[in-house]
């Protein structure tokens, strides 16, 4: 039995005039018998349309986006494991009188 979903969306789709079924359009044509494949060119490939949830995943960065994303605004980190600390001293005094 279809979804809740499904029907809204077959309901819509009837509404705006979209062929859901690529076959249906391909079968119109059909003239001596031959099969709706045979019609088809070697060529040709149906895409599964995406379905909202998985839009969804895809455009929301992941955590190692996110990772990545915080790094990049605090550029220290990238260094800051392997900071000498003999070298703290010299960039403090630096730091004081520049």
């Amino acid at each position: 039995m279809a979804s809740f979903q499904e029907k809204t969306g077959h309901f819509l789709a009837k509404i705006l005039g979209i062929k859901l079924d690529k076959y249906d359009e391909l079968a119109d044509h059909l003239t001596r018998g031959e099969s709706v494949l045979s019609v088809q060119t070697s060529d040709t490939f149906i895409e599964r349309q995406p379905t909202s949830g998985e839009w969804i995943q895809e455009i929301v960065p992941n955590r190692h986006q996110l990772l990545g994303y915080a790094r990049s605004l605090f550029p220290f980190t990238y260094w800051i494991g392997r900071y000498n600390l003999q070298w703290f001293l010299g960039d403090l005094v630096a730091g004081e009188y520049s």
